[in-house]
């Protein structure tokens, strides 16, 4: 049985065009090892599968696993769509992307144009629906910046405000979530110095957002600019907002559909983003109030 299983798989499995395509997939598989998905079940599966056929690496472009991948994806993520973090949705798109491929014997360039594209599109409904939603306006981070502990400390190196106080915002938010009473309020401390900074940054990261949409939507394929602009919008972002999830799709997005010239900065930035898991306000903070 386990024979006839195997000489199945062996018939699917594909040759690398070239290093390129092998480096993608490599990628990809990674990021479906560490996370894939949603749920303990399917989490089990895709770590075990996936490593295999990363150690195992003529099956790391095998049709049939692919689309085993694709389809589990499809089913057990849409059953749990409306509380799934956006980066395992757009993991979803990608891996479809690579099933199609793999089945329809496309050339490398059809992964590169649909990578830009699906870039693209996600910075451009990630500006749209900020802008319906308010993110414009003065305010919008300011209150999260007062009681959201990974901003926190940022907060406290910018205007000072003792750590304390601030820990005491978080709690006050939480027991105003937990115990909701009518017409309660919490007051939380700031200045009108931290307001102008917050929605400067607040502004600048929505036209910045934009550009790298714009970019990736209608610039050449070979653009530079695209690249370059990317790249710091996930090392500029991603440092102050920790999502490790989204940043490593975005950027193994961006090894595919980049140049020869330009993928090693990809895979430089992969790298040094997974640095963002250091709790660098805590050290700082340490380090400020031991000396």
């Amino acid at each position: 049985m386990v024979y006839s299983l195997l000489t199945i798989l062996e018939k699917h499995n594909k040759n690398y065009q070239s290093f390129s395509e092998e480096l993608i997939f490599k990628f990809s598989l990674v990021l479906l090892v560490l996370d894939g998905s949603t749920g303990w079940g399917l989490d089990i599966f895709m770590r075990i599968t996936c490593a295999l056929m990363l150690a195992f690496s003529h099956y790391s472009n095998n049709k049939i696993l692919w689309l085993i991948i694709s389809l589990l994806l499809l089913f057990f993520n849409s059953l749990q769509f409306y509380i799934l973090d956006n980066h395992k949705i757009l993991f979803v798109y990608w891996v479809l992307l690579i099933t199609s491929y793999l089945w329809t014997d496309k050339d490398l360039k059809y992964l590169r144009s649909n990578a830009k594209i699906l870039i693209g599109l996600v910075m451009f409904f990630a500006v749209f629906q900020k802008i319906i939603n308010g993110f414009g306006s003065p305010g919008f981070l300011h209150g999260r910046f007062l009681f959201d502990s990974r901003f926190m400390l940022v907060t406290h190196f910018i205007i000072d405000t003792p750590y304390e106080v601030l820990a005491n915002n978080r709690n006050s938010i939480s027991i105003l979530n937990l115990l909701p009473i009518n017409n309660s309020f919490v007051k939380l401390s700031s200045t009108t110095f931290m307001g102008y900074i917050l929605y400067s940054f607040q502004l600048f990261g929505l036209v910045f957002e934009g550009l790298v949409a714009s970019l990736f939507l209608f610039s050449k394929n070979n653009s530079i600019a695209k690249d370059i602009a990317l790249l710091i919008f996930c090392i500029g972002t991603y440092f102050i907002f920790p999502v490790i999830g989204f940043s490593s799709i975005l950027l193994i997005l961006g090894i595919a559909q980049s140049s020869i010239k330009m993928r090693k900065f990809y895979i430089i930035t992969f790298v040094i983003i997974q640095f963002i898991k250091v709790p660098w306000q805590e050290i700082i903070f340490y380090f400020q109030n031991s000396l």
